[in-house]
């Protein structure tokens, strides 16, 4: 659980009906007592005291990484896991606090999965904050009249009788302000690949990483993907070795890293790197960092962040958004 002792920034305050026109659904969750809830606007904070620490625009990673080390959250916190897909819950929480941050006008982001302060959010004094005037007040309606624009666009698309239920663009009917979701769809769509395409890919990723790396014959590799050999700006040259994991259930295990280990040594390899569209258990991450040949392991979120960076299959396109505030009627 949160530790509440460090709650001055209106944590725990209820709002009442009459303080907002939100569902009741919505109202329910704002005033739970829930560890999620709790964690969430905890997460605001962290999230707002991280960025200001960090002087100007940074990796939401990073950014992420900062925000849970801060005593709200506790231990138990930082290594729940989701039972449905086994990603970190603090994580998943920290992310919905940026949404509600970028909503109120507190937070923007000047390039893919980087984050920064607007003027006011650097303005922000924390020791004078509260969640509720300053973030969820301001948030939640815009997340309301989206959520029911997208709800009337969705009724109208579906009457069209000209509408092909086949083709239609999910994108169309699914629209949503998180702009993150696509990577659960990008994700889906890994765990969902051929195992060899899937290797493939993983391979090709290496090479435009900067590894000169070739698939393994199918049989008689030891579960081994890929060989191939990084050679550093200091002249040095490591061969590594790849292993990958399309796991649709169930983190990565300890024991299947040491497996990984063993065969890392068996190939007389420098360094070993674990594929995988899922997560680690604590003792798979611990197992990586023993022995002479320290394993990296790159978990589903990060693959997401690596295909994009390197414009894998993915693409960005321009959304022009106008700010109806600028063209008053009266």
């Amino acid at each position: 659980m949160v530790d509440l002792a460090y709650d001055h920034f209106g944590i725990t305050r209820k709002v009442t009906e009459a303080e907002t026109n939100m569902p009741k659904n919505w109202l329910s969750f704002m005033n739970s007592d829930t560890n999620l809830n709790y964690m969430e606007k905890f997460g605001v904070v962290a999230i707002i005291q991280a960025l200001q620490s960090y002087g100007g625009p940074t990796k939401a990673a990073l950014v992420k990484e900062k925000a849970a080390e801060y005593p709200y959250f506790t231990n138990l916190d930082r290594e729940k896991k989701s039972n449905s897909n086994g990603k970190s819950q603090l994580d998943f929480r920290l992310q919905w606090a940026m949404s509600h941050l970028k909503k109120a006008g507190l937070l923007y982001s000047p390039e893919w999965g980087v984050w920064a302060l607007t003027q006011v959010g650097e303005d922000i004094d924390i020791n004078n904050f509260d969640v509720w005037d300053e973030v969820y007040s301001i948030s939640t309606p815009i997340f309301q009249k989206k959520s029911l624009n997208n709800q009337k666009k969705k009724g109208e698309i579906l009457s069209s009788a000209s509408i092909n239920m086949v083709n239609l663009d999910e994108d169309i009917v699914e629209e949503t302000d998180d702009s993150e979701l696509w990577r659960d769809k990008l994700l889906q769509l890994l765990s969902e690949m051929n195992p060899y395409k899937f290797e493939e890919l993983i391979v090709n990723l290496m090479r435009k990483i900067g590894i000169k790396m070739d698939t393994t014959s199918k049989t008689g590799d030891s579960g081994i993907d890929g060989i191939g050999y990084l050679r550093t700006p200091e002249l040095m040259t490591y061969k590594i070795v790849l292993q990958t994991k399309r796991f649709t259930k169930g983190p990565v295990t300890g024991p299947d890293i040491s497996n990984f280990a063993g065969t890392i040594s068996g190939h007389n390899a420098d360094r070993g790197i674990f594929v995988t569209t899922s997560t680690y258990t604590n003792d798979a991450v611990s197992r990586s960092r023993q022995g002479s040949n320290l394993i990296t392991l790159v978990d589903g979120d990060e693959l997401v962040d690596l295909l994009f960076e390197h414009r894998m299959g993915i693409s960005e396109k321009t959304v022009v958004v106008i700010n109806e505030k600028m063209f008053p009627k009266d």
